[in-house]
This record gives structure tokens, C-alpha cells and sequence, in this order.
């Protein structure tokens, strides 16, 4: 039977004939069914039922999407923030923090990594261009599939265990990634450790000390697995672990 893997939302607003929707880039549905997962779609729920409902799955994936709102760390908003979406950072947050103190297989991505720092005291660079000083470009225009930058993974980590050919975990791994975002960790929060970085010092990984597989990574890995099986190891990885396998 494949792991059940939960994979968080969006919130879409009312469009044309439309109503109000929960969705997700298929990108995720097929990299981690393509792993030997079962996608199973997380509407943005109220908070307090978070752990109700990954009670059932063996894994959980916090996907990409629009900005957390600064107020979750308790900084008034850049001017060029999104507009927040109070329902999915609360169900989100929770989710993460629930996951974590089951020690749930847990992957990050893009916003679902900024999920995991903020939901353990950590918190955010709100818009790269304006506050980091020497910046690359992390929104690229090239398509989504399309590496943009390097990133470097700390020798040893788990994100160099998964990531680098077999035998080669305890040497610095460089990676050539894509990047759709403006905003970033800037401290990682109380449990994680920073694995990955980019050439300008952004944190591009992060991973959980003690936790059996929690880790999250800036970049969009799940428009890239289809053709690049390197990125592909993050959502094998990820689903090998909600099976009970260690990573």
C-alpha cells in the first residue's frame, strides 16, 4: 500500500463561474506519486483541527504559495508583501508544529519551508530586493523547470544524505535550482538547522535536529523531478520515510 502523503493548499478566490476552491499545482501530485506515494489534498482547515487531520496520513508535504503574513512573527508588513491569507497560515502552522511533535515525515517547500521556521520561532526576510543588500535574482523569468542559480548543501546533513549519489554524503554538494520567491528565512527557528545556502548567504535548506525527516528546501524541486533525478531523491526520500525506512 503506498504512504499516504498530505499535501497543503491554497486558497483560490471566486473566479468567473468559479467558487472559492482549495488547490495545488499538479507538479506536487505527480512528483509524489511518481515516488511511490498516495496524494492526499489538505483543505486550509481551522487550526485547531490541524492534527486531527493528518491523523491519518504517514507523511506531509507544505507546498509553495503566497506570502506568510509578517504579523506571525510579529513585524508589520513590507510594502511589497501579499496580501495575507490569515485561514492557510493558521492552519499551516499548526500542521507543521503538529507533524513535528509526531515526528511525522515532514518536506518543506518554497513557502512550506518560511512554514517550518515561522511555526518554531523563527522568522522571515520580507522582500529580498529591498532588504538584502548584494541579493541574486530568487524570482526568476526562465520556466519554472529551468535552474536559475547554485545552491551549496552542507556536507554530512540530511539534505546531502538524500541528495548526493550514493556514497557521496560527506562532501559539499552544489546544486543548480530554480527560484520563485521574495521572501526567505532569515533565522531558521529553535529546532532547525540551516543545510543550504545560495551564493548571496540565503538560506535555501533546512533541516530538524533530533526529528526521524523534516527538512525543507526554498527551491520548487517538484517542477524539476520529472526530468532531473536528483530532485526526485527529495520526494522518494520523503515517501521512503513515511514508510519507515531511515533516511
Amino acid at each position: 500500500m503506498r504512504p499516504r502523503i498530505g499535501i497543503t493548499t491554497s486558497n483560490r478566490p471566486p473566479e468567473g463561474v468559479w467558487r472559492r476552491a482549495a488547490s495545488v499545482n499538479l507538479t506536487y501530485v505527480h512528483a509524489i506519486f511518481a515516488a511511490g506515494g498516495l496524494p492526499v489534498l489538505l483543505p486550509n482547515l481551522p487550526p485547531e483541527d490541524a492534527a486531527e487531520a493528518l491523523a491519518g496520513l504517514d507523511g506531509l508535504l507544505l507546498s509553495g504559495g503566497g506570502d506568510l503574513d509578517p504579523a506571525c512573527w510579529n513585524e508589520p508588513p513590507h510594502p511589497a508583501s501579499n496580501p495575507p491569507d490569515a485561514e492557510r497560515d493558521a492552519f499551516e502552522l499548526e500542521a507543521a508544529r503538529a507533524a513535528l511533535a509526531r515526528d511525522l515525515p515532514l518536506l518543506g517547500i518554497c513557502r512550506g519551508v518560511q512554514v517550518l521556521a515561522v511555526a518554531t520561532g523563527g522568522d522571515l526576510w520580507q522582500d529580498i530586493p529591498d532588504q538584502c543588500a548584494g541579493a541574486l535574482a530568487h524570482r526568476q523569468t526562465l520556466p519554472r523547470p529551468a535552474p536559475s542559480h547554485d545552491v551549496a548543501v552542507t556536507a554530512g546533513s540530511l539534505l546531502a544524505r538524500v541528495l548526493a549519489p550514493v556514497g557521496d554524503a560527506g562532501a559539499h554538494l552544489h546544486l543548480r535550482v530554480n527560484s520563485f520567491h521574495h521572501q526567505a528565512p532569515r533565522h531558521p527557528g529553535t529546532i532547525f538547522t540551516t543545510v543550504a545556502t545560495a551564493p548571496d548567504g540565503l538560506i535555501e535548506g533546512l533541516c530538524a535536529t533530533g526529528a526521524r525527516f523534516a527538512l525543507g528546501v526554498q527551491w520548487h524541486p517538484e517542477e524539476m523531478a520529472a526530468t532531473d533525478p536528483v530532485q526526485a531523491r527529495l520526494f522518494t526520500a520523503l515517501v521512503r520515510a513515511a514508510a519507515g525506512a531511515r533516511p
